[in-house]
């Protein structure tokens, strides 16, 4: 049996018997706050920890992730590198990591589900709001049940089954290593684009929100009038708190848009003239000499790769949901903590001292977390410039070694 399906019934066990025990011993309202919940970060231990087998191959760790990450770039997709793995994007919500395990006789590849930023994002946020924890699990195995896929129908069959891995011809290096570039060109402006979109709406939410407020407050405000009936305060009320919130919200919100939507929309326009440019190259029968038009759009856009590459990675932990979600939960607790501490300062000292002693714990492990995490973030950054620095290098080379050839 496969391991997929032996993850699969142990998640929907485990899921059953939590929430058969939470129904029989608790109120519902405890059953759909902390049942659900449970169950949500149940399935997502289960599914989504371990590494499933694809298959095995006769070569090193590096140069199976090295063969993969080319032909998926390849085949379209987004690949992000990193020491050891492979961030293959196959949707807007979903995406896999591929490994590479040493065996006797080469490696093993191995495939983790995992998700994107906003996918994470959404999925969290379903699992910890009460109500939408049901709609958070039907997500999360949608999301197992994608990266099971695609492993089975993209990943599995890019990897021969003798277990030898074919050797790139040379009369088609130039063009490969071409199609590879303008990928990553790509992804860094595809992955700018997100993160602008990102912050322009999270602005917008913001603005959002924030009238909703404000607009509770002045009809609260504008409805203490004395004068008149109750229906009429009411209307008045809320007719003076609209036009109020109106005047300065809508303002503010036009003002976000033409400030940061003409950028969101022209590094869309980078990533559609890459991603068209790298579809031509890549087209079967395409033209002879197509591979230096391509060349020209790639070294004009490696000029701005890097500063794509800031802006994808200045999101911070809105790029990284888990993170963010944990020291968020551990701030909160800890000034929770710290606060029943003072309220029993009087009364129970012992407690009140344990009680801040764990509040202080707790934010000092957010503290070195998210140092920790910041610091891998940079490095992670400055990484991302030099392989890039290294891929034009490359290219280069490879143009001029073709043109020479011509």
């Amino acid at each position: 049996m496969r391991s997929e399906v032996l993850a699969l019934v142990a998640a929907a066990g485990t899921d059953a018997a939590l929430l058969f025990y939470a129904f029989s011993h608790f109120e519902l309202f405890f059953v759909l706050f902390f049942g659900i919940i449970v169950a949500g970060g149940a399935f997502l231990g289960i599914t989504f920890l371990p590494k499933y087998p694809v298959r095995d191959v006769r070569a090193e760790p590096g140069a199976a992730l090295a063969y993969l990450a080319n032909r998926l770039r390849l085949m379209g997709y987004r690949v992000a590198e990193s020491p050891g793995r492979l961030t293959v994007r196959i949707g807007s919500f979903s995406a896999i990591l591929v490994t590479a395990r040493p065996t006797p006789s080469g490696c093993r590849v191995l495939y983790q589900p995992f998700a994107t930023p906003s996918g994470w994002g959404t999925l969290l946020t379903l699992l910890i709001i009460v109500y939408t924890g049901l709609a958070g699990l039907g997500l999360a195995a949608y999301g197992f049940l994608r990266a099971w896929s695609f492993s089975i129908s993209v990943v599995a069959p890019l990897l021969p089954v003798d277990g030898s891995l074919p050797a790139i011809p040379v009369e088609d290096r130039t063009r490969s290593v071409l199609l590879e570039t303008l990928s990553e060109a790509h992804r860094a402006a595809a992955e700018a684009t997100e993160a602008l979109r990102s912050n322009y709406w999270d602005l917008q939410t913001i603005v959002i929100g924030g009238a909703i407020i404000v607009w509770l407050f002045a009809f609260i405000l504008f409805s203490m009038d004395v004068n008149g009936d109750f229906t009429a305060r009411m209307t008045m009320g809320a007719a003076r708190a609209t036009a109020a919130v109106a005047a300065a919200a809508i303002p503010l919100g036009i003002l976000i848009r033409v400030r940061l939507r003409p950028n969101v929309l022209l590094h869309r326009a980078h990533a559609e003239r890459l991603r068209a440019a790298m579809a031509r190259a890549s087209a079967p029968g395409a033209p002879e000499g197509s591979e230096p038009s391509a060349f020209e759009l790639l070294m004009d856009a490696s000029v701005e790769v890097p500063s794509w590459i800031q802006v994808s990675r200045r999101g911070g932990l809105n790029r990284d949901p888990a993170a963010g979600l944990f020291i968020l939960v551990a701030a909160v607790w800890s000034f929770s903590l710290v606060s029943a501490a003072f309220s029993f300062v009087f009364f129970n000292p012992l407690l009140a001292a344990l009680l801040g002693s764990l509040g202080i714990t707790l934010s000092v492990i957010a503290t070195l977390f998210y140092r920790r995490w910041k610091r891998r973030w940079e490095e992670e950054t400055q990484r991302a410039l030099r392989d890039w620095k290294g891929r034009i290098d490359r290219i280069r080379a490879e143009m001029s070694r073709y043109i020479e050839d011509l």
